[in-house]
């Protein structure tokens, strides 16, 4: 249960109700996935180094891709915990975004539409990360990669798509009578983390391709350096979108009243 801060003071001192601030979980849910994604490569290069870094063309490099790193215990045991304890918040962003968003009148004929757009690829985003983290690149090669390709391209879609419904909701959100210098801001962070996870996908796609066809020394590791970038941009485009309602508060638990004898 989402509520502004301000109409759930009167509940703090009750007992059975625990309150976190959207903010503070954000920062929790994207703090727990960008470690737990650094850990399990470094567990990947520290146990399974050779496995993780072979490709079919046998040359030397220094960083597993995602894939291959996710693949194999232990990365795989912490890979798939993390997105275990942090979907739930995940899947619930998704409602609690396209709710605070389709509030928004907007005299654009477009906005509702791109409001649909959006919830529509940050749930399949969310779910076919689920799905690449399930069915790893061992257990069924294609599937893992149609699932990330699906995961890649709503992501970007959404990023693109969330830039253009903020810019149009600025000003008009939930609590707020005009465009505030911080949603400017948070505007220009959201458009410079989508051009950074755009600009790295397209160098790991060139890195890629330029591997398989000359098979140079290190190159593979450069693919999975970006690779690793347009991971962690893709945890701040999401931390960005939540932060603009921090003023509301996640609380669980009921308060329960107890009548007098």
């Amino acid at each position: 249960m989402m509520e502004n801060s301000t109409t759930s003071n009167q509940r703090h001192s009750k007992p059975g109700v625990v309150v976190v601030s959207l903010t503070a979980a954000t920062v929790i849910t994207s703090s727990i996935m960008a470690v737990g994604f650094g850990l399990a490569i470094l567990l990947a290069v520290l146990f399974n180094f050779k496995a993780t870094t072979a490709t079919h063309c046998k040359v030397v490099n220094y960083l597993p891709s995602i894939s291959a790193a996710i693949a194999k215990p232990p990365s795989s045991y912490v890979w798939r915990f993390v997105i275990t304890i942090t979907a739930v918040q995940r899947f619930a962003a998704v409602r609690f975004h396209y709710l605070q968003y389709s509030k928004v009148a907007s005299k654009r004929s477009m906005y509702p539409v791109l409001c649909r757009l959006c919830f529509l690829c940050e749930l399949i985003e969310i779910l076919a990360l689920v799905g690449l983290t399930c069915i790893s690149s061992n257990e069924n090669t294609s599937m893992h990669e149609n699932l990330f390709v699906t995961f890649q391209v709503c992501s970007m879609v959404f990023m693109l798509l969330m830039c253009i419904v903020y810019s149009w909701a600025s000003g008009r959100l939930p609590g707020s009578s005009s465009k505030t210098l911080w949603e400017r801001r948070s505007l220009q962070l959201k458009v410079l983390t989508f051009l950074i996870n755009l600009s790295c996908f397209l160098i790991a796609v060139y890195f890629y391709f330029r591997h398989n066809a000359y098979c140079e020394p290190g190159v593979y590791s450069l693919f999975a350096f970006f690779e690793y970038l347009v991971v962690l941009s893709n945890i701040g485009f999401h931390a960005t979108v939540t932060f603009d309602f921090g003023d509301k508060l996640i609380m669980f638990g009921a308060a329960v009243e107890h009548e007098k004898q």
